[in-house]
């Protein structure tokens, strides 16, 4: 029995015919008792709420207040209704906290998740249902490969930077360490000093490249310390218009910095052309 059901049960007992066995002892349920009480506290708040409590044709127990009298149009109105004013002067906490105690707040949770699934599966199963359903995947389905596709189209046009075989020191400076740590002017021993922190061989023992990188970089740089200085500002320009290139790939910083921006235009042309084929 839901809570509306039961509220209208607790109250329907009230008013009622009078029990033609009247006189005769009998054993009350302490449920009778409460709504008698509840009526009664009413009634010596509002003497017209006892007068009236007797007469069936004045009071709809599923639609009327007991303690105003205020009739509702749904049952469940009665229930938010004693809930809203309990504790007011006509509608005592205690007396509806005992009507609405006896109330079963909830039904059998399995029998209505089983309720609530047969009612779905209804509904889903008309054609108009399924139709919208069908259209709504579809198209999640083609934003989320619009996103996808995008999102691919973005990291293509970033460049892949490799090591060559035979890198320059500069080269490797600017592939392993971050900007920030690039130098100003053209590498120096302090500059290998990081460079080798990186790279150092005993602090990747279970990957081989390291070993092999650091070799490179030894004779990278000894070749590197044996260039006239004027030699060593033009490859360490040259390189590092190199190094842009193969990191940008045909993006721009521009790009970069708005890359949202340009991930939601890109996602809009290729909805646009997927519409039009």
């Amino acid at each position: 029995m839901d809570v509306d059901s039961a509220l209208a049960a607790n109250l329907a007992g009230i008013g009622g015919p009078q029990d033609p066995t009247a006189g005769m002892h009998h054993h009350h349920h302490p449920h009778h008792l409460n709504m008698s009480a509840a009526v009664a506290a009413a009634a010596a708040i509002d003497p017209a709420i006892g007068l009236n409590a007797g007469t069936q044709d004045e009071i709809d127990p599923k639609k009327t207040c007991i303690f105003c009298h205020k009739t509702f149009s749904h049952p469940g109105s009665l229930g938010r209704h004693l809930d809203l004013k309990r504790g007011t002067r006509l509608h005592p906490a205690d007396q509806v906290d005992q009507l609405r105690g006896d109330v079963k707040r909830r039904g059998d949770i399995v029998e209505i998740k089983a309720r609530r699934a047969r009612r779905a599966k209804e509904y889903n199963a008309r054609d108009e249902v399924k139709e919208r359903a069908k259209l709504r995947r579809k198209e999640k389905e083609r934003n989320a490969r619009g996103k996808e596709e995008a999102k691919g189209n973005f990291l293509n046009r970033l460049g892949l930077p490799a090591l060559p075989p035979h890198p320059s020191f500069p080269y490797m400076v600017l592939y392993f360490l971050p900007p920030s740590q690039w130098p100003h002017d053209p590498p120096t021993q302090e500059t290998y000093n990081q460079l080798y922190l990186i790279l150092d061989p005993s602090m990747h023992m279970d990957d081989d490249r390291y070993l092999d990188w650091a070799s490179k970089a030894k004779v990278a740089y000894d070749n590197w310390v044996g260039l006239p200085k004027n030699k060593r500002v033009d490859v360490w320009n040259r390189e590092q218009r190199s190094a842009a290139e193969a990191a940008l790939g045909t993006l721009t910083l521009f790009d970069l910095g708005r890359r949202e921006e340009w991930l939601m235009d890109e996602e809009k042309r290729i909805m646009t052309m997927e519409s039009m084929m």
